[in-house]
C-alpha cells in the first residue's frame, strides 16, 4: 500500500509546497540574478542549440518583399545556475516565466519592422533538475526578401529568415543547430506558393553568430496563368484580327481602340502585383508592351489605311502604294482580272493577258487598302508567333 502511494506522488506530480520551497531556494537563497550569463566560469562559453519549426507561409508580398511566416524556434541551454537535488526536492521539471531568468537576446536580423524581443511576458520556459532550459518562442516573423520577378508567373523565390545573438559575441554564447534543417511536420500549405527546398546556414566569421534558414518556394501558377496569360494570349490574336475587318465596315477604328484598351487594363493588373522597381523586369510585362506597341501601329496604320480607302477613285495610284498593291495582286485575283478571265470562258474576241499599263489602270484605292489588310495581317501573324514563341520559351526556364 505504502509502495502504490509512494509511485503515484513520484508520477502523478508533487506538491505545491515543494515548489514554492525551490523556487525559494533557487531565486531567493541562491539570489539568482538574470542579467548574468548562466555559467560559473565566464572564460568558457555558454553553449546554445536551436532548431526552426514553420507552421505555415502567411504570405509572400512581391511589392513591399516582404515574406510573414509563423513558426517558433526551439532554444536549449544549460543553466549552471539553475540546478537542485532531486533527492531532497522531488521535482523534475519547472516551468517558469521567460521574464524571471536569463535568455539569449536571439533576435529577426532580417525584420521588417524594428527589433523586438522573441517571446513574450506570458511565455514560460521549461527547467530541468540538471539545469537544462528548454524556450519555444512561437511569434508571426515578418523578414525581408528579395524578389525576382522574371519568370512570372513560373517564378522561384528563396527567401531568408536571418536570427542573430545580438550582444553576446562567439566568445560568450556559441550557437548549434539540430540536424533536421527545418521542421514541418505541423506545416500547412499555402494556396499560392509550395516549398520546394530548405537548407540552413550558420556563420560565426563575424563576432555574433548568425543563423540563416531559407526557403526555395516555387508560385503555384494556375490561377495567374488562367486569368492573366491565356487572356493575354488570346488578346493578341484579336490584335491581329484587325486587318481582317474590311475598311467599309465602319467598326475598324472603334475595334482597334478596344483590343488596345484591354492590353492595358492587363498590364495595370500585372503592375499592380509586381515590385516596383527597375531591378528585374518580367517577361510576360515585355510581352504586353509587344502588344501595345502592334496595337498603337494597327491604329496608325488604319487611320492611314480608311484616309487612302476614301480618296478620289480618279485619282492615280503611284509610288509605294501601287508596289504594295502589285505584292497583294500576286496572291489576289482582281475584279477586273476576274471579268476578263470570264469573258475568255464565253469565246468574247477580248484579249486574254492585259499589257502593264492595263494592270496599272486596275489598281484602285480600294486594292490599295486591301492590299495593306493582307500585308500587316501577314507581318502580324509572324510577329505575334515569334514574340510568343520566344516569351514562351523564356518562361519555361523558370519552371
Amino acid at each position: 500500500m505504502i509502495l502504490n502511494v509512494s509511485l503515484s506522488v513520484l508520477v502523478s506530480g508533487y506538491h505545491v509546497d515543494v515548489v514554492r520551497n525551490l523556487t525559494k531556494l533557487l531565486f531567493e537563497t541562491n539570489v539568482y540574478d538574470k542579467t548574468l550569463r548562466p555559467s560559473m566560469d565566464h572564460s568558457s562559453a555558454t553553449q546554445l542549440s536551436v532548431s526552426f519549426h514553420l507552421m505555415s507561409i502567411n504570405r509572400l508580398d512581391e511589392v513591399e518583399k516582404r515574406l510573414v511566416s509563423t513558426a517558433y524556434l526551439v532554444v536549449e541551454w544549460q543553466d549552471e545556475f539553475l540546478t537542485w537535488n532531486t533527492s531532497q526536492y522531488p521535482v523534475y521539471r519547472l516551468s517558469l516565466p521567460q521574464t524571471m531568468i536569463w535568455k539569449p537576446d536571439l533576435v529577426l536580423k532580417n525584420g521588417f519592422t524594428e527589433f523586438k524581443e522573441l517571446g513574450g511576458s506570458f511565455y514560460y520556459v521549461l527547467v530541468k533538475d540538471d539545469g537544462v532550459v528548454k524556450w519555444k518562442p512561437y511569434q508571426v516573423f515578418e523578414s525581408q526578401c528579395s524578389i525576382d520577378v522574371t519568370y512570372f508567373p513560373f517564378d522561384t523565390q528563396t527567401c531568408n529568415i536571418v536570427f542573430t545573438l545580438w550582444s553576446h559575441t562567439e566568445y560568450q554564447v556559441t550557437v548549434d543547430t539540430f540536424d533536421i534543417v527545418i521542421d514541418r511536420d505541423e506545416y500547412q500549405s499555402n494556396s499560392v506558393w509550395e516549398i520546394v527546398s530548405t537548407s540552413q546556414k550558420r556563420d560565426s566569421s563575424t563576432k555574433n553568430t548568425v543563423l540563416t534558414y531559407s526557403l526555395r518556394l516555387k508560385r503555384k501558377p494556375s490561377h495567374f496563368v488562367q486569368n492573366i496569360v491565356l487572356p493575354i494570349l488570346f488578346l493578341g490574336i484579336l490584335n491581329i484580327l484587325v486587318f481582317v475587318i474590311p475598311a467599309d465596315a465602319g467598326e475598324k477604328m472603334s475595334y482597334s481602340i478596344t483590343v488596345a484598351l484591354g492590353f492595358m487594363v492587363f498590364l495595370t493588373i500585372i503592375s499592380s502585383e509586381l515590385p516596383a522597381n527597375s531591378d528585374t523586369t518580367p517577361y510576360i510585362s515585355s510581352y504586353l508592351q509587344i502588344q501595345i506597341i502592334m496595337g498603337g501601329v494597327a491604329l496608325v496604320v488604319s487611320s492611314l489605311q480608311l484616309r487612302l480607302r476614301h480618296r478620289n477613285e480618279g485619282q492615280k495610284v503611284n509610288g509605294i502604294f501601287e508596289l504594295i498593291s502589285k505584292i497583294s495582286l500576286c496572291k489576289i485575283p482582281t475584279h477586273k482580272n476576274a471579268i476578263a478571265h470570264n469573258d475568255v470562258s464565253l469565246g468574247g474576241e477580248k484579249e486574254q493577258n492585259l499589257t502593264q499599263d492595263e494592270e496599272e489602270e486596275n489598281v484602285s484605292w480600294n486594292d490599295v487598302s486591301s492590299a495593306i489588310d493582307f500585308l500587316m495581317f501577314v507581318i502580324y501573324s509572324l510577329v505575334y508567333l515569334i514574340s510568343t514563341i520566344g516569351v514562351m520559351a523564356k518562361l519555361e526556364r523558370g519552371i
